[in-house]
């Protein structure tokens, strides 16, 4: 499983780094093999005027969904877990309705069974060989 982490306009230290990747990798730990890998933005929006400038988004990929998380604040270990946290919650939830959903017999058109199709039944017997009764 991958795990990018792309900064913009902010520097992140290594402890935090770590911290993140870890906790990425902790989560994606929980789904398995499904795990594709995860994606984390940080942004830093207005510089070093302060307040809650920090953006994050976070994109998880599983084999059967995709789901993308956005957060504001300004302590990233905060923002970034609390972020985590929600996909974490998202993504059980969407996995288990998969999980759930019930499968489908394909449409077959209104009043139609799979031995009244006409015009499929004229094309099969147009590709077969007629026998021979000599």
């Amino acid at each position: 499983m991958r795990v990018f982490i792309q900064t913009q306009g902010l520097i992140l230290s290594r402890e935090d780094s770590e911290h993140i990747r870890q906790r990425l990798r902790q989560l994606l730990g929980r789904f398995g093999d499904k795990a594709i890998g995860a994606t984390l933005h940080l942004k830093d929006i207005n510089g070093p005027r302060g307040g809650e400038d920090k953006d994050c988004q976070l994109v998880i990929e599983l084999e059967d969904t995709t789901t993308v998380v956005r957060d504001r604040g300004h302590q990233i270990r905060a923002m970034v877990d609390r972020a985590l946290h929600r996909a974490s919650h998202a993504l059980s939830k969407q996995v288990e309705r998969i999980r759930d959903r019930p499968l489908r017999a394909p449409h077959l058109g209104k009043g139609r069974t799979p031995g009244r199709n006409r015009r499929m039944e004229r094309a099969f017997n147009a590709l077969s060989p007629t026998p021979d009764l000599t």
